[in-house]
This record gives C-alpha cells, structure tokens and sequence, in this order.
C-alpha cells in the first residue's frame, strides 16, 4: 500500500498492522509517480492497481488472476467498475482519434445484463487494474510525465499493446467506486488533465491514426458499438520482449526515495509555472477587446473628423457626433 504524501495521522493505523507493506513518501508523487513507487517494492508476479476510494466485491482479485494467467501474451486486465448505487461506471474503454475517450456502459442501471462477455479493450481504468509484472517492467510502469494525474492509464495500455501485450476486461471483477473521490476538482487539476491530454496526443499521434473518429453526441452509441467491436478485433504487434532494466531488480535505495520526490516537487513547480501562464494569457485575451477598441479611437476621431468637414463643404449647417451632440461646421 503507498501513502503518497499522506499526513501522518492518516496512515497511523496502518503503520500497526502486520499484514500489509506500508511504502510511505513524504512528498505527494503523483498518481503515476505513486503506483511507479510502490511497484519497486513489489515481487510478486502481478502487479494490482487499486484507488483508496474503491470496495471490491468477493472474487474481484481471483478473477483478475485467473484470466491474466490464461496466456501469456496478455498484460493487463481491467475490472467491471460500479457506482456505489450499482449504475455501471465502466467496462472497459475506447479511445478516439482525437485522444478523447468513452468509458463503455456508463450508466446503464444496475443488474444490466450487458458487457457481460471478456473482451479485448482501448485500456482500462487504472483504479482496479491487473498488470503482469514483466510487462510493467518492460514498459517501463507509468509515464511519470502525466503529473498529477491524468491519461497515464491509458498511456500504459498502449505501451502495452505496442509492446505486444494484449488488455483485456473481466466482466467477473467487479469493484465499486467513488468516482473523483480522491481528488479535489480544482482549476489547477482541470488545467493538468488538458494538459496532459495535449501531451498523450503528441506522444501518440501516429498510433491514434488506428483509432475511430470521435463521434457526434447523436451518434455515439452506434459509434461506441463500433469501436468496442473494432477494439475487441485489433490485434496487437508481435510481441519481441525486451530485458528488464536491471535497476528495477534490485530493492528500492533511499537514494532514489529522495530523488523521486525531488523529481515530483520539479513537476509540481513546473504545473504550477505552466498554470499560472496560461492564466495570465487568459487575461491578455480577456483584455483584447478593450486594446483594441483604445487603438480604434483615434481613427474613429479622425473619421467623424473628416465628416465634419465633408458636411462643411456641402453647406450643412451641423453634423451629429457619436454622442449626439450638433457640431457647428469647422470656420472657413
């Protein structure tokens, strides 16, 4: 379990228990940052991704495992997530062109007998999501460039899927879940996800090529019914494996410990710098208007200048300025 800059009368109870691997940092690192952390700590075969604002329900975790380990060719399994009223959140994803995503199913009401079947998936939420450690390491985990958070679960099921690795969703995990319960919604967190969607695309532009063009709110059913099936029948690229990195072999140093958190305090500085940018250039644009109705005036003084004298030669005895106001024709 990672206590990502958790005070530390959050985690008190946590530090008595004998059952779990409490991996603390006193620096908050990110999502994806946090999850890169507690995987060095991790030795297992898999690697479990789970938010602090979810319950699972009985059988969530075996039927990860059992499905992940039905081939190996397969990197990550995602869950069937619910809200805590049982309407569906998610089961499984698509990915558009444009980078923007459809999480399917959402709010079909409980018990609905659809999105019943496994199926191969765009990505999965990472907020109950099964990685095959192998294929983490050889991803190299997370993007830590999506700070705070933000696009990096749908990053690492690409890195997966360019890999070689297929992702797939069980519709037998199910879990429940307080979406956006764990982060505050911010200006500063909306600006991140923008952000970071901007870098995704880049990152990904070429392999976005692949993908559906974001529907129309009028169709996007039929439009998401496509790309689930298109999702279901893209195969991935054959899989060459490449080694492990030979750091992640060996057990975590508080030397790193330090660097990482330096490395998210730089990435916080950098948000913030970046924030604060874009909110002055949006008061530059808010004042565009009233700069150049300042440069307009001089003309538009000139203009009724040059009717006053036109006026004038025609022998009108007064022309109404902007105001209204009658001007007596300028002496001959």
């Amino acid at each position: 379990m990672v206590a990502n800059g958790s005070p530390d009368t959050a985690i008190a109870e946590l530090s008595r228990r004998d059952d779990i691997v409490l991996v603390t940092s006193g620096v908050n690192l990110g999502f994806a940052g946090g999850c890169n952390w507690g995987a060095r700590f991790a030795r297992g075969r898999h690697l479990v991704l789970l938010n602090d604002d979810t319950e699972v329900e009985d059988g969530w975790l075996r039927a990860l495992v059992q499905l992940v380990e039905t081939d190996p060719g397969i990197g990550a399994v995602g869950s069937r997530i619910l809200g805590f009223d049982g309407t569906l959140q998610e089961a499984g994803s698509v990915l558009w062109r444009d980078g923007g995503t459809y999480q399917v199913g959402r709010g079909l009401p409980p018990g609905t007998g659809l999105h019943t079947s496994v199926r191969a998936v765009d990505y999965s939420s990472a907020c109950g999501l099964l990685v095959r450690m192998s294929a983490w390491r050889e991803v190299g985990g997370f993007d830590d460039a999506y700070f705070p958070a933000y696009h990096e679960d749908v990053d690492l099921c690409l890195a997966l899927r360019a890999a070689g690795y297929g992702v797939l969703y069980s519709p037998d995990a199910r879990l429940r879940h307080h979406q956006g319960a764990s982060a505050a919604d911010v200006p500063l967190l909306t600006f991140a996800a923008l952000r970071n969607g901007m870098y995704f695309c880049a990152k990904w532009a070429a392999t976005l090529d692949e993908y559906d063009v974001a529907p129309k709110p009028r169709s996007i059913d039929a439009a998401v019914e496509a790309a689930v099936r298109h999702g279901a029948e893209r195969r991935p690229p054959a899989r060459t494996p490449a080694p492990a990195a030979g750091e992640d072999l060996e057990p975590p140093t508080e030397r790193e410990g330090l660097a990482r958190q330096i490395q998210a305090l730089q990435n916080q500085s950098r948000l913030k710098d970046a924030f604060i940018a874009h909110l002055q250039e949006d008061l530059r644009r808010s004042r565009q208007p009233r700069a150049t109705l300042e440069h307009l005036r001089p003309l538009a003084r000139r203009i009724r200048h040059v009717i006053r004298r036109a006026g004038a030669a025609a022998g009108v005895r007064g022309v109404a300025d902007r105001r209204g106001v009658s001007t007596p024709p300028p002496e001959p």
